[in-house]
């Protein structure tokens, strides 16, 4: 993502639809704030540790918070705690019936809209 714009983005993946494409851009939205000034907080980094400290992973009792202390620890997050967690979903679907695990994998990586999806672009627009 040569200089990190949407754009640039839909360049470089022309495939991907643009809920996709809006995805990954919001993904890599986030580490890019990590330390950048916010309006509430000092940085947006401080932001997320604040709206998450009650807000955890499904099933685990682990609030997000923990993940944003450091910027590494984020990145993996991003890197393969999100894929992992897309693909538990993606199995709890495929097991329901009527979709390929790949199916179900894609969508609940890229295209699906769960409420989280809608509040972290929220909190990166709003920064």
């Amino acid at each position: 993502m040569s200089g990190g714009t949407y754009a640039n983005l839909g360049e470089a993946l022309p495939d991907l639809s643009p809920a996709e494409k809006l995805s990954i851009y919001c993904w890599w939205l986030h580490l890019k704030l990590w330390r950048l000034p916010h309006y509430r907080s000092g940085h947006f980094q401080n932001d997320l540790i604040k709206n998450l400290r009650n807000v955890a992973l499904p099933g685990t009792g682990l609030p997000l918070s923990v993940i944003c202390w450091f910027w590494p620890v984020a990145l993996l997050f991003v890197w393969f705690g999100i894929p992992l967690a897309a693909f538990g979903a993606a199995v709890i679907q495929w097991r329901r019936g009527g979709t390929t695990l790949a199916d179900a994998f894609g969508a609940a990586l890229l295209t699906d809209y769960p409420w989280f999806t809608f509040w972290r672009l929220n909190c990166a627009v709003a920064s």
